[in-house]
């Protein structure tokens, strides 16, 4: 006997199409589906597991159907057709699924499939919010979109192939009552690696960030940076530490910086400080202060390099500005 993927985990199996309906709709959404095939009759089953924030399930209906869930709007999902083939429509978008083929669709368009009698589908849920913090966490940035994947999914070769391998082992390991991705520290790394991964691997209006061709921070992000550099130029701040306190990442940071103030943010941050410097050397006594001191309450470690950077700016050096 073949057995099925995530045959441990049957959830029915029936030839009513009114119990097909409610049982696939509890493990995804309210849908309306209708048979469109020959014979007339269903052989539908169901294996599915949920997880956190990952669901795994294996469908078939073993008749030609019409399934249309409209809009997800709570979670995105990969189709992964093992044999057969169905017609997916998301938005304005078609594509055949079939093996070698996964369809990824996203809740903020209507979705609806037309179904093979002989298609088998291994399903991934992912929970908006959790596939939406990852994608933030791998940019260090809120996003200011939904995500939006292109529909079809090539799983022939690239990332595309190396996800899919790793999709199908998670279906084969959760099957397995002894696996060590039933461990739930194991869960939480594997829901990551498949979030992440299709992240990385299929096209999406995000890849472009993901592969390093961040947009410049807007001003308001740079002027809010200027603001915490020189509120406080002597605490340590690093180029994670300002991209994160003004919600962007650190390549945008760095574009913004160059694109509004013709300067890095590192270049700035020192300018900032040497100037802080200057302004502390002309206040202090000679008698009380060192230039040693002043160097280190702003952040210069080093004298012979603050020395240099000082003498360039101001055209004297700092023990001259101190006795002066």
């Amino acid at each position: 006997m073949i057995h099925k993927p995530l045959n441990r985990f049957e959830l029915f199996r029936s030839s009513d199409l009114d119990v097909t309906r409610e049982a696939v709709a509890g493990v995804f959404c309210a849908h309306r589906m209708e048979l469109t095939g020959n014979e007339g009759t269903l052989d539908a089953r169901m294996n599915s597991k949920r997880l956190d924030n990952v669901g795994l399930s294996y469908i078939g209906y073993g008749e030609a159907v019409r399934v249309d869930p409209g809009e997800l709007e709570s979670f995105y999902v990969v189709q992964a057709p093992l044999t057969g083939n169905g017609l997916f429509q998301y938005g304005n978008q078609f594509v055949t699924g079939s093996p070698g083929t996964a369809v990824v669709a996203g809740p903020t368009k209507p979705l609806g499939m037309r179904l093979s009698a002989e298609l088998e589908l291994v399903i991934l849920r992912m929970e908006r919010t959790a596939l939406e913090a990852t994608l933030s966490d791998l940019l260090d940035r809120s996003l200011p979109k939904p995500i939006e994947f292109e529909l079809g999914m090539n799983l022939a070769s690239g990332y595309a192939r190396t996800w899919y391998d790793y999709l199908m082992f998670c279906v084969a390991e959760i099957n397995r009552p002894d696996s060590l991705l039933t461990h739930p520290l194991s869960v939480h790394q594997m829901e990551q690696n498949l979030m992440g991964g299709l992240l990385l691997a299929q096209a999406s209006n995000y890849t472009g960030m993901l592969q390093g061709k961040a947009l410049p921070a807007p001003s308001r992000a740079i002027s809010r940076a200027v603001d915490v550099i020189e509120n406080h130029p002597e605490l340590a701040h690093t180029m994670g530490s300002l991209a994160k306190e003004v919600g962007v990442s650190v390549r945008a940071l760095q574009k913004g910086f160059r694109k509004h103030l013709d300067t890095t943010p590192s270049a700035f941050l020192r300018a900032v400080r040497l100037q802080r410097a200057h302004d502390e050397l002309r206040a202090a006594q000679s008698d009380t202060v060192t230039v040693g001191e002043v160097a280190g309450h702003w952040g210069f470690m080093h004298l012979g390099r603050f020395a240099t950077s000082y003498r360039r700016k101001f055209n004297e050096t700092p023990s001259q500005t101190l006795h002066r």
